[in-house]
């Protein structure tokens, strides 16, 4: 090869390393995603009702797998009355055999399965929730918090639409709870929660949403595990969970595997945007993550060129 050949290869190794040390090891992976992913959030990103949807949100209009909509047939939820109600049996539905052994981290029937089975972590009880709420009529959207600088070390929760109530209602499935100030009875929203998280958390008071254990049996070790990770406050912008596996790579591996084409549609697959609550306690974190996304963007890009230039030059060299 040419000096300039060999000159060329280097570089394209050295950027190769380059990103390597950005992707590696996988948490290292997860945090370059939600840096792709992320952007600053604006009032009217959470301000809304599903009737008028922002248009960048990810709507599901799929039906869920068969095994979770028969399931839910099965429960008669569809013939509770009033959104919350039937939120709160869903939650019952899904916690009913739960023994925390685990994450699933699958397709969402192999998940649902998985559950049944007594498995199951934030992320796994989220998605199958998500998907059986649309079987019966309730829409809810997907937030997260971090304790790691929005980089994938958090918990996930749900925020339910009641319409009979005109609002948005915080409830975490997997810890089996949703949120009131003490002294009153109405449900709060997330983004309540999370105010009287930084501002005033002895005024919040959680209450069991449905029959099954309690994630946290002590109140004050979940009050202080969600402080924790108050900062750091996220919105999935997009509910379409049962899309996500049916479409892209996850779509082409998925009879073979539902882990392979869960972890495909989690990495590589078509993801909503991760829309942040930024303010002066999470401005830092972002803007780490932002910086993230510029270096990751500048070695894809320089990967790309000079990978582009070391094949021009040796087709150069056989003509």
């Amino acid at each position: 090869m040419s000096a300039l050949a060999w000159i060329s290869l280097a570089l394209l190794a050295a950027c190769a390393l380059w990103l390597a040390t950005m992707l590696l090891p996988a948490s290292n992976a997860v945090r370059v995603r939600n840096a792709l992913l992320l952007r600053r959030g604006i009032a009217s990103d959470f301000d809304w009702t599903p009737e008028r949807a922002p248009p960048g949100f990810h709507v599901e209009h799929q039906t869920a797998p068969m095994v979770i909509a028969e399931a839910v047939a099965a429960a008669g939820i569809r013939d509770v009355p009033g959104d919350w109600p039937r939120a709160l049996a869903l939650v019952t539905l899904l916690l009913r055999n739960v023994r925390d052994t685990g994450p699933i981290l699958a397709d969402l029937a192999t998940t649902y399965r998985g559950i049944v089975a007594g498995s199951g972590y934030c992320s796994d009880f989220v998605r199958v929730f998500i998907a059986a709420s649309n079987e019966v009529g309730v829409f809810c959207r997907q937030w997260a918090f971090s304790f790691d600088g929005f980089g994938g070390h958090g918990h996930t929760v749900v925020e339910v639409y009641d319409r009979q109530r005109s609002r948005w209602t915080f409830l975490d499935v997997h810890n089996n709870v949703y949120a009131v100030r003490k002294g009153t009875q109405e449900p709060l929203a997330a983004i309540e929660v999370r105010e009287a998280l930084l501002t005033a958390p002895e005024s919040l008071e959680f209450r069991r949403a449905g029959e099954g254990r309690l994630g946290y049996p002590h109140a004050h070790k979940l009050l202080d595990y969600y402080r924790r990770g108050a900062p750091e406050w996220y919105l999935w912008f997009g509910n379409d969970v049962v899309s996500r596996e049916r479409r892209g790579p996850a779509a082409l591996v998925a009879g073979w595997s539902g882990r392979a084409a869960h972890r495909l549609s989690s990495m590589v697959g078509s993801l909503p945007p991760i829309v942040a609550l930024v303010d002066p306690r999470s401005e830092s974190a972002v803007a780490r993550m932002e910086a993230l996304r510029s270096r990751v963007r500048i070695a894809a890009t320089c990967f790309v060129a000079l990978l582009t230039l070391f094949v021009a030059q040796a087709v150069a060299r056989r003509g």
